[in-house]
């Protein structure tokens, strides 16, 4: 795996600049906050006087770019626990961080594997999450484990669900044809298991489930279908923005990762209006690109994550959203210009980050005549490569580029990068 520090570097910078005096950007109001308490039991290798975190993440920007690192309070030996107020309905999702001489260190499964993010669901006052931090990245460990397997299945139609995303201790697994599971690697003790839709179609669910070594443990699970509510979005742009420019939302649950495009309105803002679920805990943002690249962002720099739970029972909706900014901190915007062979209407431009993010599409000038304008983030570290192709895929891309593209980031006045491409290739 290619060095993501320098991208890490930026995302903890920006995470650091929150603000509680940034300026409500919505007309969403949501749930009653509640406080609950995470216990998290550490490995009794653990190293002594090193801080460990609780660290919410955040899946729409991506997981390694807008981390939210809160320290925990020993509760014991090779204990530790945190309190969070968050609204009902909530389903946080976060892991085990902890601060070592050589930087961050994430925890990791019984058999050294990454931990993605863990997931609990916040459905009401006084609960208490009992965690169980296997071993840490830089010191794995040998536990003894077992599994869990089961069957999701309609609570009313009794029809099992595929596709369903089941998460225990960190370790994920998703619903076959038949709605079945199997989550290994679990290790001996109590779990919290919870299982939701990303379509958002059922209601998530969770239960405790008590593993032995060596053994597996049934878990079969009923989810309710959730109702739909008519939703739309009013947004308008920042001062900045360019009216011909695209606007596109990007969230956690299928519609919105599909990343629909909002229509321009008379009056200069942006609107919207797709079915979306009610009862169910939903993340999303505006942007140019996606949900880290051309991203919105508060006034501070800060990225900017909205969350919705729409009340259950509720059949049509308006909201009335504002983006404070597309830049984030001082860094100047850059502009990429294209002039290649027009074998297609579209071009993207796609971003390396230790692997190539997400293909943006560029905005047209005229045949074989692209643009794109860079907003934020552009104070990376380390030159950014990237290249161009005519498929949302990037299968079809720039044939024989010569050296890498790259560019700077940090500048303090907007850069050009003017590009030729003399024939495009099948990768």
């Amino acid at each position: 795996m290619k060095n993501f520090a320098p991208f890490l570097w930026l995302a903890l910078v920006l995470a650091a600049c929150t603000s509680a005096q940034n300026p409500v950007l919505t007309s969403v109001e949501l749930p009653a906050s509640v406080q609950m308490t995470f216990n998290a039991l550490l490995p009794p290798s653990s190293p002594s006087g090193e801080t460990v975190y609780f660290t919410l993440l955040d899946e729409v920007t991506g997981l390694e770019f807008n981390r939210q690192a809160l320290d925990l309070t020993s509760s014991g030996e090779h204990s530790a626990s945190i309190i969070l107020s968050v609204p009902t309905g909530t389903l946080v999702k976060y892991r085990y961080t902890r601060q070592a001489t050589t930087g961050f260190v994430n925890e990791a499964s019984a058999d050294g594997s990454r931990i993605s993010y863990r997931a609990y669901l916040v459905d009401g006052p006084g609960h208490v999450a009992y965690d169980m931090v296997a071993a840490w990245a830089d010191q794995p460990d040998e536990l003894a484990t077992g599994q869990v397997s089961g069957t999701v299945t309609d609570a009313e139609s009794g029809q099992p669900i595929s596709n369903q995303i089941v998460v225990a201790a960190g370790l994920h697994a998703r619903t076959n044809g038949e709605g079945r599971f199997l989550v290994t690697g679990l290790p001996q003790g109590l779990h919290n298991i919870l299982v939701y839709s990303p379509s958002g179609n059922h209601l998530p669910f969770q239960q405790g489930a008590l593993v032995a070594a060596g053994s597996e443990t049934p878990a079969n699970i009923q989810l309710n279908p959730t109702e739909s509510a008519l939703v739309t979005f009013w947004v308008t742009p920042p001062q900045e923005h360019t009216s011909s420019t695209p606007v596109f939302m990007i969230g956690d649950i299928n519609a919105l990762a599909a990343r629909p495009l909002l229509s321009l309105q008379a009056d200069g803002r942006y609107t919207v209006t797709m079915q979306l679920p009610t009862g169910v805990d939903i993340r999303y943002k505006y942007s140019l690109g996606d949900g880290l690249w051309n991203a919105e962002h508060v006034s501070d720099g800060d990225f900017h994550v909205r969350q919705l739970l729409i009340p259950a029972g509720t059949q049509e909706i308006e909201i009335e959203d504002q983006i404070a900014a597309w830049e984030a901190g001082s860094s100047a915007p850059i502009w990429f210009e294209l002039n290649a062979p027009a074998d297609n209407l579209l071009a993207y431009i796609q971003f390396n980050l230790g692997e190539w993010s997400t293909p943006l599409p560029m905005w047209p000038l005229g045949e074989g005549h692209w643009a794109y304008k860079l907003y934020s983030p552009t104070n990376f570290a380390d030159p950014l490569e990237y290249r161009y192709c005519i498929d949302a895929a990037c299968g079809l891309l720039e044939a024989s580029p010569g050296t890498m593209r790259t560019v700077s980031g940090n500048s303090a006045s907007l850069q050009q990068m003017k590009d030729l491409i003399g024939a495009w290739h099948r990768e």
